[in-house]
């Protein structure tokens, strides 16, 4: 009796143990949209689902989404390695975890970033020289448009004690100020809200930045080669396809390209971060 039972439990834990080894890793999907982004958590979670799910059916295991909105948080997270794949709008800390963390670049998304140096209509300012002594604001500290402000008004010569700068947790909140005539300029980048209806409502762009690396998704160095290119290949079709196109258009991406990790350091090494 006893001889049949102890059969019959190693049994049930080798079928356990075979059933533990069948069932693949999850992949842990992190969306982040920086300061230009301002829908809530779960507006993300739905934003993002579809693309997570595509994912899921390419490497043929779960993609779990996370949505990761503070910037400070997410730094950390991406030094820890605790994403397996992330999607990352602000470039330079994207950047940062390829340098530093050894990520891999998968993909960028099509498009070009550009800070632009915002003023209201009435504004008499006409050149960046005029910047000098002036009150600017600009989005979170870390945020990708206020690094780019601080290096594009280093290299004109004007450092942070040569004018008021102040700094705020959104896009939004640097439009606002400048549009109420609270500060007299503000730094938000070229695929925010506040830039895209800027001009639209009459207001003026003083100065503007070069192109700079746009969104990219990048991998964990614990991410294997092969679901790095195997993404990478799923990423590029995506614009090939109606299912493809209906989640660009989803996530508000034109497509996805190779991308240049090159540029992505060398803005990253512009930018001193």
């Amino acid at each position: 009796m006893l001889y049949r039972v102890l059969i019959v439990m190693l049994g049930l834990f080798s079928w356990v143990a075979a059933a533990s080894g069948a069932a693949p890793t999850p992949l842990l999907f992190g969306v982040n949209e920086g300061t230009s982004g301002s829908i809530g958590f779960s507006d993300r979670q739905e934003k993002y689902k579809p693309l997570a799910d595509y994912l899921s059916k390419i490497l043929k295991r779960p993609v779990t989404l996370e949505s990761a909105s503070d910037l400070k948080n997410l730094t950390k997270s991406l030094e820890n390695a605790r994403y397996g794949l992330i999607l990352v709008r602000p470039s330079h800390i994207s950047a940062k975890a390829m340098r530093d963390q050894k990520y891999v670049l998968v993909a960028a998304a099509k498009g070009d970033a550009i800070a632009h140096f915002i003023v209201h209509k009435d504004s008499p300012l006409k050149q960046p020289s005029d910047l000098k002594g002036k009150s600017i604001v600009m989005p979170d500290e870390i945020a990708y448009p206020t690094w780019v402000g601080l290096a594009m008004l280093r290299d004109i010569g004007i450092g942070r004690g040569q004018a008021d700068i102040r700094n705020f947790r959104s896009q939004e909140a640097v439009g606002y100020a400048v549009e109420q005539k609270l500060s007299d300029v503000g730094v938000v980048i070229s695929y925010s809200k506040v830039a895209k209806d800027w001009t639209a409502k009459g207001h003026r762009f003083l100065w503007e930045s070069k192109k700079l690396p746009y969104w990219s998704v990048i991998g964990s160095p614990k991410l294997a080669a092969e679901d790095v290119a195997k993404i990478r290949e799923a990423l590029l079709k995506l614009d090939q396809g109606e299912e493809g196109q209906k989640i660009l258009k989803e996530i508000g991406v034109k497509g996805f390209v190779p991308g240049d990790e090159a540029a992505y350091l060398d803005m990253l090494k512009w930018v001193a971060y």
